[in-house]
């Protein structure tokens, strides 16, 4: 008699494996979802802190480039921080744009959703995120999306 693995057994075994694999795999793409979300979390976090540690060293934006300002990775990085938006990509789409604007005597960083790509899951996601709704709802003499950056970097919430 030969040793080896009988058809159903082989046949079992695939069922098992198919069964496991269509469980996980949506796992794993949930999980890649919340780790985008986190970074673009994060690196908007740090771009705050950026600008903020860029503008208290130098007084003023001036003619500055965004990749001058921070290292976070955006979208038009080198064009002028105080003339073009820059966009702050999430899955390879456009979800935020910021620019810096100056309000009354005073720099601001002006945060606005790409209405583009609100049908990408992942963009909606990021600009609704507790940590973020902040930036978006926050008001300084009622211009909705500034925040006051230099001596001032408090965020208002109506």
């Amino acid at each position: 008699m030969k040793k080896g693995f009988t058809m159903i057994e082989l046949i079992f075994v695939i069922v098992i494996l198919g069964i496991l694999a269509s469980v996980a795999i949506p796992r794993l793409a949930a999980t890649r979802e919340d780790a985008e979300i986190s970074a673009a979390v994060s690196n908007i976090r740090t771009l705050v802190s950026d600008a903020t540690a860029y503008y208290t060293a130098k007084g003023e934006f001036g003619t500055a480039k965004w990749n001058e300002i921070t290292n976070v990775p955006l979208g038009s990085a080198n064009s002028t921080a105080t003339e073009a938006a820059a966009s702050i990509k999430v899955a390879n789409q456009n979800c935020i744009s910021i620019q810096m604007v100056t309000k009354n005597g005073s720099p601001h960083i002006q945060f606005t959703k790409d209405n583009e790509n609100m049908n990408n899951t992942v963009c909606t996601q990021v600009q609704n995120a507790e940590p973020l709704k902040a930036y978006f709802n926050s008001t300084t003499n009622a211009n909705q999306g500034d925040i006051p950056i230099g001596s001032t970097t408090r965020v208002y919430s109506k």
